[in-house]
């Protein structure tokens, strides 16, 4: 194997595993992204229930301190109470019942508070129940003291405060408080420490979602430049391209343009030709006509005797020759048109457009002009709206267009209704659309595209017609920069949508860009 051909396979597998590879890496891009996608929501959704569990536990472990508190403040109120009542009982001062009085108030409310909050943290209904009993003892034995020194009766009250009644029920209390306590304090252990199991599993989400937000945030900017890079040499072989399609369309253009050339100059041509033996039939066509009229005359001055052949003489000179001449003539006449718009096709393709600025309305409605004594004839009432867009364009295009289309309008009303024709039109972007709607015979589905084609009609050939005028159009339209398109039922009427170039010298220029 040769050096050159060594080197020609090594190219070709080079362009092959880089093509296979971009290949891989173009599709596995999405997959990638998704996945990255995926473990990201999850990272996400994790932070989301750590953050959640974070809170949750925070509270509760914020409710057991506050709890706590506030077992300890009914404690407090207790012994208020108390050293109040001790006061009173050791000085008679009224003083000291303003306090026992707030605390003997406070302490039932303050007890109901906090029966929710015992249940929360699992205190016994026993534990509660004796908890009540031992308050309401503790308040029934102070109020019962201060009752009897308010009476006078000191030495009785005395003598209920050494039954140490009062005080068991106080030491009692002290240890339940001491209990639920040590509760709300294990709450709160257990909440912290769950506290912070849960602020480090949030901290490890959160750092495993930024580094894996870093990671997908290189890689997209890493997949983003290679596709840059990707997309620069697309770009570069799309150019060139371009630039090989241009030259191809401009050659092609040429091409097309010298055809179409060609094809005029041979469809005039043979118009032109036509027209010379055409021109000797009918000449010949006369002399025979003549010589018939004279030999015709001749019989009639002198009879031929009753005999077949005499007979089947004068009926071919009478009847035979004369009817023959009619139809070559009807059929010369028929040429005659034919070669006539063939020419005028020849003509139309050939001559240069001029570009002026026209009101549409005002052209139409000349156009129509030229038309009122057939309008008048067959009744028909045309409408033309006076909104209809200005456009730059060939005055002469637009009125060969514009009186074909309302000519079979006209042609092809339909007899049982009055004929209606109506012009209107709008503006789309750089364009403009003319309709021209009648309400005539319409026009069959399946030969809405025949009906632009040379020589070929719709429906009932009971109208004159070359089936010329449409191609014509067409062929118009399409110089203006534009088509025309048909829309149709058959029984109800018919639509040509005619789109222009608004400005036929902008067309013209952007036709020569390209």
């Amino acid at each position: 194997m040769s050096r050159r051909i060594r080197g020609r396979l090594f190219h070709h597998v080079r362009e092959l595993a880089t093509m296979n590879r971009d290949t891989i890496i173009s599709r596995s891009v999405p997959l990638i992204l998704l996945a990255g996608a995926l473990l990201l929501l999850v990272l996400v959704l994790s932070s989301l229930h750590f953050a959640n569990l974070t809170s949750r536990n925070a509270q509760e472990a914020l409710d057991a301190a506050r709890l706590n508190g506030r077992v300890m403040r009914l404690f407090t109120l207790i012994q208020d109470a108390e050293t109040s009542q001790r006061g009173y009982l050791l000085t008679g001062q009224e003083e000291f019942l303003k306090t026992f009085r707030r605390s003997e108030n406070l302490i039932p409310l303050h007890f109901r508070s906090l029966l929710p909050d015992f249940q929360s943290i699992a205190v016994s209904s026993v534990t509660v129940e004796r908890l009540d009993a031992l308050i309401k003892t503790k308040l029934d034995e102070l109020i019962e003291t201060v009752k009897l020194k308010r009476s006078g009766q000191a030495e009785a009250a005395l003598a209920v405060v050494i039954t140490e009644r009062g005080k068991q029920a106080m030491e009692e209390i002290r240890q339940i408080m001491v209990r639920i306590d040590a509760i709300t304090n294990n709450v709160g252990f257990v909440r912290l420490s769950a506290l912070t199991d849960a602020t480090r599993l949030l901290l490890i989400s959160i750092t495993g979602g930024a580094i894996l937000l870093v990671v997908l945030v290189g890689g997209a900017v890493a997949l983003i430049l290679w596709h840059s890079r990707q997309l620069k040499k697309a770009s570069a072989a799309l150019e060139l391209q371009n630039e090989t399609l241009e030259q191809k369309v401009r050659e092609r253009t040429r091409y097309l343009e010298r055809a179409n050339r060609e094809l005029q100059s041979y469809a005039y041509i043979v118009g032109h030709d036509l027209r010379a033996p055409l021109v000797n039939i009918m000449g010949f066509t006369a002399e025979l006509e003549r010589a018939s009229g004279r030999f015709a005359s001749y019989l009639l001055a002198n009879p031929l005797p009753d005999h077949p052949a005499a007979k089947a003489a004068r009926e071919a000179v009478q009847e035979d020759v004369p009817e023959a001449l009619r139809f070559i003539r009807s059929s010369m006449k028929r040429m005659d048109d034919l070669i006539n718009e063939i020419l005028k096709l020849a003509r139309a393709g050939n001559r240069t457009l001029q570009a002026e600025p026209l009101n549409l309305a005002a052209l139409i409605d000349d156009v129509v002009a030229t038309l009122k004594h057939r309008l008048d004839g067959n009744n028909t009432v045309v409408t033309i709206s006076p909104d209809l867009p200005g456009v730059v364009s060939d005055r002469l295009a637009l009125q060969q267009i514009f009186a074909n289309l309302l000519d079979n309008a006209i042609k092809y009303a339909d007899p049982s209704r009055r004929a209606v024709i109506e012009v209107f039109g709008k503006v789309v972007g750089e364009d403009v659309t003319v309709t021209v709607r009648d309400n005539g015979r319409g026009i069959a589905s399946q030969d809405n595209e025949r009906i632009f084609e040379l020589f070929r009609r719709s429906g009932r050939q009971d109208k004159p017609g070359e089936g010329i005028g449409l191609a014509h159009v067409r062929a118009l339209v399409r110089r203006l920069g534009g088509e025309v398109g048909v829309r149709s039922t058959l029984g109800q009427g018919t639509s040509f949508d005619v789109t222009l170039a608004a400005d036929l010298n902008r067309a013209k220029n952007w036709g020569e860009q390209w």
